[in-house]
């Protein structure tokens, strides 16, 4: 570096807060090497300088402003700044969609160019999917491999899903565990309910509030047809 100052004093050692240092115009501040002591070497930021460190996008200048810090592996972060958010990044895009998405902030609506469609959403990624399951529009149809079987699914989840529901492929059966019981189910879900309204276990029960009246359902509806049946 030059005697006169007029150089710009580039980053000293990994994970150094020491950005840069243009001949003036910026905001004066000391800046440690992110180790806890001070490296006392008073420096000048201005909000022009740009870090390329991992590919942050964010000014340095943010740093002396209270706007950036560094985490642990040296990058500069921002974080959101509105009450209660913590969400925090180093890509500038990543923070501008962050704002839009969550908290409504400079959102520019991209809209669904399909005659009489009105949806519109705040990622270009969304309208995509949106086009694809509800348009058609570029999807990647996953067909099913069986004989005879013209299903075809958008996802190759819906596809897998098929396959096991209907063709008993790659299927991880469920079985009731009571004594006696031999109820076997594709989904755990349906295992619940069997349990839940044929062995009475983890029922929530809905009592009658009628007086005298001890009746009980498994069922909001049953009880609801019960009042309706009997009280009325």
């Amino acid at each position: 570096m030059s005697g006169n100052g007029s150089e710009t004093l580039k980053q000293l050692a990994p994970g150094s807060n020491v950005v840069s240092s243009p001949g003036g115009g910026g905001a004066m501040d000391t800046l440690n090497n992110g180790g806890g002591y001070d490296l006392g070497i008073a420096i000048y930021i201005t909000e022009d300088d740009d870090l390329e460190d991992d590919g942050s996008v964010f000014s340095a200048g943010g740093i002396a402003a209270g706007g950036l810090e560094r985490d642990k592996r040296g990058k500069i972060m921002k974080t959101c700044g509105i009450s209660g958010c913590h969400y925090k990044t180093g890509v500038a895009t990543a923070m501008k969609n962050h704002k839009a998405a969550k908290h409504g902030i400079n959102v520019v609506w991209i809209s669904c160019d399909q005659d009489g469609c009105d949806y519109k959403a705040k990622q270009a990624c969304t309208v995509k999917n949106h086009k694809q399951f509800v348009h058609n529009i570029g999807v990647r149809w996953h067909p099913c491999d069986q004989d005879g079987c013209d299903f075809k699914a958008k996802t190759a989840s819906n596809l897998k899903r098929h396959k096991q529901q209907v063709h008993d492929i790659d299927v991880r059966w469920h079985y009731c565990d009571q004594d006696g019981c031999y109820y076997k189910t594709k989904q755990a879900i349906h295992l619940k309910q069997h349990k839940r309204h044929v062995h009475d276990i983890d029922v929530r029960w809905f009592p009658c509030d009628q007086d005298g009246c001890d009746y009980k359902a498994k069922l909001a509806g049953n009880l609801k047809a019960h009042k309706r049946n009997v009280h009325s």
